[in-house]
């Protein structure tokens, strides 16, 4: 396992809440800014539609109040593990979405443009960073987790990477909080 510094953590963590994840989908997008880039040529899955109509639902189980487009909102990129979508860095096919997670028992409308995937409870490995300084350190805090995911002794800590599809990986970011990965993990 990679060393950890203070502003750095890596565990394992079953997260028990079963939840919905209400998102957009991109099967071809690879990274945040490419997503946006692409997302915003489809007629009513650009940034500002998308955004503010995630903004708008009520009872997101990560909205912190925050007024910024990300965690701190309840806004957050993912990545489902899908044979059709792209295939990624780690081998693994997935598509990149944006969304926000809802309990399971959510009601409300989804609109033609979105997806509602339901995400049962599961292990989950977590890396995380501290906070950052976004103009002077986002790109070597990226560069350090993303070391730290590829050095990590899977073997070692009892579990292997969920790779099967519809398995969730979840990117939250919030530089006055953190940058972390929650990756979908198999015990034994």
């Amino acid at each position: 396992m990679p060393e950890q510094k203070p502003d750095e953590k890596w565990f394992l963590d079953t997260i028990n809440i079963v939840c919905n994840f209400f998102c957009i989908k991109n099967y071809e997008s690879n990274g945040y800014w490419d997503f946006w880039r692409k997302q915003n040529l489809i007629p009513g899955q650009d940034y500002e539609t998308i955004c503010g109509l995630l903004d708008s639902i009520k009872g997101k189980l990560d909205d912190a109040g925050g007024s910024e487009v990300n965690c701190a909102s309840g806004q957050i990129m993912a990545y489902i593990n899908d044979p059709n979508g792209r295939l990624c860095d780690w081998g693994i096919h997935r598509a990149e979405c944006w969304g926000v997670r809802l309990p399971s028992d959510y009601t409300g409308d989804v609109p033609s443009q979105m997806s509602m995937v339901d995400v049962p409870e599961s292990e989950y490995i977590v890396f995380e960073h501290g906070p950052l300084n976004y103009e002077q350190e986002n790109c070597s805090v990226e560069e350090k987790i993303e070391k730290a995911m590829a050095e990590f002794d899977y073997e070692e800590a009892g579990c292997c990477l969920d790779t099967s599809p519809g398995r969730v990986m979840y990117f939250f970011y919030d530089p006055e909080q953190f940058f972390k990965y929650i990756r979908p993990v198999r015990k034994g």
